[in-house]
């Protein structure tokens, strides 16, 4: 059994133990998780007990053909509801991606169906959340590009650069080095503008003694890789080497604390514990960390509401920070997979303060 029927096995479970008959999949991340189909922004499945079916349009059938040889391939023309309605009619019921369907196409195939939809959230989600072997594997290539675009810059950059010039030269190199896009806008923000934490890079220039904060990360084969490092612009204060020093504790408390069992709440608050010993849980502004995968954002979360459990294999962010409005920000961030007894960092790149 491979990756990809391995997946769809599992995904088989779940159906039996919630009693459904099938399931319509129409987010393109899940698309591809669970058929290797490249072109699903138009695309839909169709998974049963038994059956497994790619709904998808002239455009990419041969593309399907190649990618998916053990699905069944149902050609489509406008929006699909004529061929749903014809493999459909067997079932009672079927499941939906409540959270991604729009309430449009919603009513489209509830009006063509004898089936009741039944929504579901995150079924395939949370299927997703421990990775494979073939997954670890892009998301170590993903780091590796990241960590070397960090090289890159780093030997470039001085005073005088734009934030924008910083982010543009980032994405350039993530593009340059095998990605095939950024997961986000690359984030690049210096002196008072690193307090907003997604500040948008603009025309500010860099100066001695700023900090400059850099977040990206790109699309390796489809997963995404994601790190922050906050450095310096010549001459810096004692306080800014004081402050990164102190955010650097609370970062690497949180990457120790990562094992299976422990719940992503629990992280959070090790890491909040150890910034408020410094005074400093004030100006930490958003979660510890999140899932990192087929999404920039996906499960488990590293948040102070989060009840996901971490185990072997899952894959998440470590990202505390702070952002002192009027004087600038801090935050360090790095890719981890758990482990039964911690994890694997694989975002290799120095985290001592950089002086450039």
């Amino acid at each position: 059994m491979n990756w990809l029927q391995l997946r769809i096995y599992r995904l088989r479970q779940i159906l039996t133990v919630n009693h459904l008959e099938a399931i319509l999949v129409t987010k393109p991340e899940n698309i591809r998780y669970l058929s290797g189909f490249t072109g699903g922004s138009d695309a839909k499945l169709l998974v049963s007990l038994t059956e497994a079916y790619i709904l998808t349009d002239g455009r990419y059938l041969e593309q399907a053909g190649r990618e998916c040889p053990d699905w069944e391939l149902v050609p489509v023309q406008g929006g699909g509801l004529d061929s749903l309605k014809a493999i459909c009619d067997k079932y009672s019921s079927l499941a939906f991606e409540s959270n991604h369907m729009t309430y449009g196409l919603f009513l489209q195939v509830q009006s063509r169906l004898k089936a009741a939809l039944s929504p579901h959230s995150d079924i395939i989600e949370q299927l997703r959340q421990q990775k494979d072997a073939a997954e670890l594997q892009r998301l170590r290539a993903a780091a590796t590009i990241g960590d070397e675009v960090f090289r890159r810059i780093c030997l470039e950059i001085e005073a005088g650069w734009s934030e924008l010039q910083v982010a543009n030269r980032i994405s350039a190199y993530l593009k340059e080095l095998g990605c095939s896009r950024e997961a986000f806008p690359t984030i690049a923000v210096s002196g008072e503008n690193a307090a907003l934490p997604h500040g948008q890079p603009g025309q500010r220039l860099l100066c001695r003694g700023d900090m400059l904060t850099m977040d990206f990360g790109g699309f390796y084969q489809g997963y995404a890789g994601d790190m922050t490092r906050t450095i310096a612009i010549g001459d810096i204060s004692p306080r800014l080497r004081d402050l990164y020093d102190q955010v650097l504790d609370a970062q690497q408390q949180g990457v120790a604390s990562i094992k299976a069992g422990i719940r992503g709440q629990e992280v959070d608050r090790l890491v909040r514990v150890e910034l408020a010993r410094r005074g400093l849980d004030a100006y930490f502004l958003h979660s510890t960390g999140h899932g990192l995968g087929m999404e920039i954002h996906e499960f488990p979360a590293l948040s102070i509401h989060s009840q996901d459990v971490l185990e072997d294999n899952m894959v998440v962010t470590v990202e505390p920070g702070i952002y002192i409005p009027g004087w600038g920000g801090i935050r360090i961030e790095d890719t981890v997979i758990v482990r039964p007894d911690g994890c694997e960092v694989i975002t290799a790149s120095t985290k001592e303060l950089l002086i450039i």
